[in-house]
């Protein structure tokens, strides 16, 4: 009898430790799946916290009365959490359609030659981006149109809803080898109206035709000492013609200019950075309306 009962007390003692094992690894999973759940969870209070002070923050930027150097803009909102808006004048950039809505062949000319194109390269590809913006299916001497793409739905005949789709035009792979960096000179929600104040020097040169150290210099004036926009020793443009005599074309005439040029921004672009614990994430918003004259409507906005 005795030698019966030690198998049997040996499977129980077996089944009670798988028992105990099973039990174990339950207790194991089931905490890594709450800690799991636990940090998911905080993840999400991040995400919602940021998102909440960049609604905030740009808010705050769309006040009528916010200059962009307001201490508003840079708060430490808790321990853990900041924010940082900038402000920049969207039209420091040129607008595509607005261009070729007005077919300034000139300067998309000065544009294409700045960007190391020949002038025989320059009119075909004016002539290919006016084809691919109307409306309509007649190619223009160097143009082209569906018989060129051979691709159904090309070209799109509409302005551009994007810069990327620019990159699409046939000819822009000459532009994309020699001047890779073309995509920071536009933004389709620019107003078309170059403000000179916000411009980078390339882009001013090229429009204006102006010498490159002309409008260096103009660039150096704007900024002030310590060379950054939107801080307290900024010296901008108080009108055109103060512009375009640094520029060595004062004797331009300001009111046919006006058009083209001029010194602020009836669009701007915010940038918020909101840092949340480890987290980090940045808001882009392009709305209606100069600085210090608040907004209208929010054109575009993402996140990055």
């Amino acid at each position: 009898m005795v030698r019966c009962g030690l198998p049997r007390r040996g499977a129980a003692l077996l089944a009670v430790l798988w028992v105990i094992a099973l039990l174990i690894g339950l207790v194991a999973a089931t905490s890594l799946l709450l800690m799991q759940d636990i940090e998911l969870a905080a993840v999400k209070r991040q995400v919602f916290r940021a998102r909440m002070l960049s609604e905030a923050a740009l808010a705050i930027a769309m006040n009528p009365d916010i200059k962009p150097d307001d201490p508003l803009l840079r708060r430490q909102v808790a321990q853990d959490e900041r924010f940082l808006v900038e402000m920049t004048g969207e039209d420091g950039l040129l607008n595509p359609n607005v261009l070729l809505q007005r077919e300034d062949k000139d300067t998309l000319r000065r544009i294409f030659l700045y960007w190391g194109m020949n002038i025989q390269q320059a009119n075909m590809l004016i002539d290919r981006m006016l084809d691919w913006v109307d409306g309509d299916d007649f190619a223009r001497v160097q143009g082209g149109e569906r018989k060129l793409y051979n691709r159904n739905g090309m070209p799109f005949n509409r302005p551009f809803r994007s810069i990327e789709e620019m990159a699409l035009v046939s000819g822009m792979d000459m532009v994309e080898q020699g001047y890779p960096q073309w995509r920071d000179w536009f933004s389709i929600h620019a107003s078309g109206v170059l403000d000179v104040n916000e411009a980078r020097p390339e882009v001013i040169a090229a429009v204006t035709g102006a010498d490159m150290r002309f409008a260096q210099n103009l660039r150096s004036q704007r900024v002030g000492r310590d060379g950054l926009l939107n801080t307290d020793d900024d010296n901008p443009m108080p009108d055109l013609a103060s512009a375009l005599a640094i520029l060595g074309i004062a004797s331009g005439d300001p009111q046919s200019l006006s058009s083209l040029l001029s010194v602020n921004s009836s669009t701007r672009r915010i940038l918020v950075k909101v840092q949340v614990g480890d987290l980090e994430r940045q808001t882009a918003a392009v709305v209606r309306g100069a600085i210090g004259q608040g907004a209208t409507a929010i054109l575009w906005m993402g996140e990055k």
